[in-house]
């Protein structure tokens, strides 16, 4: 049997599109619902904790890039930084949640954007862990031997779903919808507005360090699933996430204009369940970590974790050091407040930041983690700061 090969991660790039946005400027971007404020905006972001975020939108509620865009800009930072060029991807794995096609996927439509020549392509589907999809589908291929080279992206646009157009008629049914599921009310939904922004984060992965510079060498990655324990959470295209029947489905509809008179096309957020499917998948897979002894908890220097607010972070810290994962706060590191909740793109644009940061040392090993809520399934992940 052949050999494994290592895998490095040898440079990241980051785009985020125009400025950063406060959060009292949120509504002057994705609009005002009904001509109104929302009346739960100032609350969400307390918890939260975003102080700014990035929207690929400008004043006048013009979309300024696709998603496609802001990869195809973070993979060029990311070369750029290596010095290399487009030509020399092997590979490119490209998450998202939000592409900006059905068809072709999103793995596609980035690599006809950033052109090279002929390269194996990967489009995950997911939520928030699609990024860590790419990520471990790119380190096994460079593992095995298939690649040497491989890019992976992380990109989202949410910005486009989170307007306020979206809105107008879900705000006018609220009323109407005493027989709709408790997730399916409009809370849940206006929810996701204060929480989402645009970005995108990449990372080159090669089978040797980098010549000059700290690589990180990727021990290991973990992906597992707890879809079979929880229904959906976060979801769209979709009228309830119990015991689905075919009419619970956008496709059953005579058209799209139909599903989305019913309100299938706008995102919504089990606010009810998100708290505790995501609590309890993220510790039940890292405590599961520590006693296979993948976790050695007073080896761990950093720990990245992809939260999507503040308030759910201080509530996971006591249960992770119940759990063994009890390593001190001060290693925990995110950008969150400053960049906003980028989805697949968040744990490469928090990597980015730490490898640029100054902060690492030779023999660091860093533990990221990404949960996401769409049917609840966790990435974590370790790496090991090497010299050139």
């Amino acid at each position: 049997m052949a050999s494994l090969h290592d895998v490095y991660l040898t440079s990241a790039g980051v785009f985020l599109p125009n400025n950063p946005i406060s959060n009292s400027e949120v509504e002057d971007y994705l609009g005002l619902v009904g001509g109104k404020p929302s009346r739960y905006r100032k609350i969400i972001q307390r918890a939260n904790g975003i102080k700014s975020r990035f929207y690929a939108r400008d004043l006048n509620g013009n979309q300024t890039h696709l998603n496609e865009e802001l990869a195809a800009n973070a993979i060029s930072k990311a070369l750029a930084n290596r010095g290399m060029d487009v030509n020399d991807i092997e590979m490119l794995a490209a998450a998202t949640t939000w592409p900006d096609t059905l068809v072709p996927g999103f793995a596609s439509m980035v690599h006809g954007r950033i052109g090279g020549g002929i390269m194996d392509i990967l489009s995950p589907g997911g939520v928030c862990a699609t990024s860590m999809q790419a990520f471990k589908g790119a380190t096994n291929a460079i593992k095995v031997g298939d690649h040497q080279c491989a890019m992976v992206v992380g990109s989202e646009l949410t910005s486009r779903l989170l307007k306020s157009e979206r809105f107008e008629k879900e705000s006018q049914l609220k009323k109407d919808r005493q027989g709709v599921a408790d997730s399916y009310q409009y809370f849940n939904a206006d929810f996701l507005r204060w929480m989402l922004s645009d970005g995108a984060g990449a990372v080159l992965l090669e089978s040797t360090p980098h010549p000059d510079k700290l690589s990180l060498k990727v021990d290991w990655v973990e992906l597992r699933s707890y879809a079979h324990q929880f229904p959906a959470c976060m979801y769209m295209g979709i009228s309830q996430t119990h015991d689905l029947r075919p009419e619970d489905s956008f496709h059953h509809y005579p058209s799209f204009s139909d599903a989305d008179e019913a309100g299938l096309f706008v995102l919504r957020q089990d606010t009810d369940m998100l708290h505790e499917g995501l609590t309890a998948s993220v510790i039940a897979m890292g405590k599961d970590l520590v006693d296979e002894g993948k976790i050695r908890a007073s080896e761990v220097k950093w720990f990245l974790p992809h939260i999507s607010s503040k308030i759910l972070g201080d509530k996971l810290y006591p249960l992770a050091v119940e759990a063994g994962l009890s390593w001190p706060k001060e290693s925990w590191f995110t950008n969150l407040s400053s960049k906003g909740n980028t989805g697949a793109a968040s744990i490469f644009i928090m990597l980015e930041e730490l490898i640029n940061s100054d902060q690492l040392t030779v023999g660091d090993k860093i533990i990221t983690m990404v949960p996401e809520s769409g049917r609840f399934s966790v990435s974590y992940a370790q790496l090991t700061v090497v010299e050139p």
